[in-house]
């Protein structure tokens, strides 16, 4: 059995930084999400108007991070057939 380092190295370092890079996308749909329902319960100003950008910065981080997990489930059904 040979085992081939580079390639392993590759997985590893792409898995690490997709991982993190989901965390930190999933956080920040979180801190937006938040804000969101800050500013509308303060009603302070615009009201909420104001927290439809902070809302949609949301939907778009939770969107971008189910788009990812489909694509690498995708991606492991594929490689086992």
């Amino acid at each position: 059995m040979r085992i081939e380092w580079e390639a392993l190295a590759a997985v590893c370092a792409v898995s690490l930084t997709v991982g993190i890079l989901l965390v930190g996308v999933f956080s920040l749909g979180l801190v937006a999400l938040t804000r969101s329902r800050e500013t509308r319960s303060a009603g302070t100003g615009r009201g909420g108007r104001a927290a439809v950008p902070a809302r949609a910065a949301a939907a778009l981080c939770f969107a971008v991070c189910a788009g990812l997990a489909c694509y690498g489930i995708v991606l492991i059904v594929s490689r086992s057939r």
